[in-house]
């Protein structure tokens, strides 16, 4: 059982019998621990139940399952690993074992989790930048088609902020930046998307919005919060703004 890939081998029950030191230097686990025991102590809980469901079912018909699990070292740390699991047949065509090829793709997972963030969010504010701001509003759109309820799209441009910036310099601009979003982003509800989108740019997404008095009012508070004065490098700064409100 020498390979750079960890090995788990089970019965017919699913238990297991055999693995390879690989297994034990990615899950953390010697093969004393392990033995007698389910695959199933290394789960995470990030999958759920119709995931393993879906996987049996494909093992049963197909007699192997490839795909990536997130599973949990000994310490505790989740890992995830692209899994290859075949079914042993004997020569009565009865299941006698289950053999379980893996590699630990964690670094590739998160370096690609990274990627995604660079993608579609703002690496100032934290915020959803155009990309992922487009593909919101189609999705809102989408479920405003089905369901009629109306959304709102809030275009909203700080006032002042080039004096702000030239007179304080770019650092206390990033601060006052990442401030208002982070006072906008409070005002608003958890369903509703807040995004940067350039300079001193901001839009909002609304969802399910009642009427325009409605829409008019969340403005307003995001106006009001944002207004209120901030305590930046030893500055007492203020701010205001102007949003333009279209419903859908």
């Amino acid at each position: 059982l020498k390979a750079r890939e960890g090995i788990v081998i089970t019965d017919s029950n699913n238990t297991i019998v055999d693995v390879n030191d690989a297994f034990t230097q990615i899950t953390g686990y010697s093969k004393e621990e392990v033995l007698g025991r389910k695959p199933s102590l290394l789960k995470s809980g990030r999958q759920s139940a119709d995931f393993y469901s879906d996987l049996w079912l494909t093992l049963r018909e197909k007699g192997s399952w490839t795909g990536e699990i997130w599973n949990r070292r000994k310490d505790g740390q989740h890992y995830a690993e692209l899994a290859s699991i075949s079914l042993i047949y004997d020569d009565e065509g009865n299941v006698k074992n289950h053999l379980a090829i893996f590699s630990d793709i964690t670094n590739i997972k998160h370096h690609q989790e990274q990627l995604e963030r660079i993608a579609h969010y703002d690496s100032l504010t934290g915020l959803p930048n155009r990309v992922l701001l487009a593909d919101r509003l189609q999705q809102a759109i989408a479920h405003s088609r089905r369901t009629q309820e109306t959304i709102a799209v809030v275009y909203l441009d700080l006032d002042g902020f080039k004096a702000i910036n030239d007179s304080y310099g770019h650092e206390t601009g990033d601060e006052l930046l990442i401030s208002v979003a982070n006072r906008m982003k409070s005002t608003l509800r958890e369903e509703d998307t807040l995004a940067r989108i350039g300079g001193d740019e901001f839009v909002a997404i609304l969802s399910n919005i009642d009427s325009r008095q409605d829409a008019a009012l969340v403005v307003r508070k995001l106006l009001a919060a944002l207004c209120q004065p901030y305590l930046l490098a030893g500055h007492e700064l203020t701010i205001s703004g102007s949003a333009g409100i279209a419903l859908y």
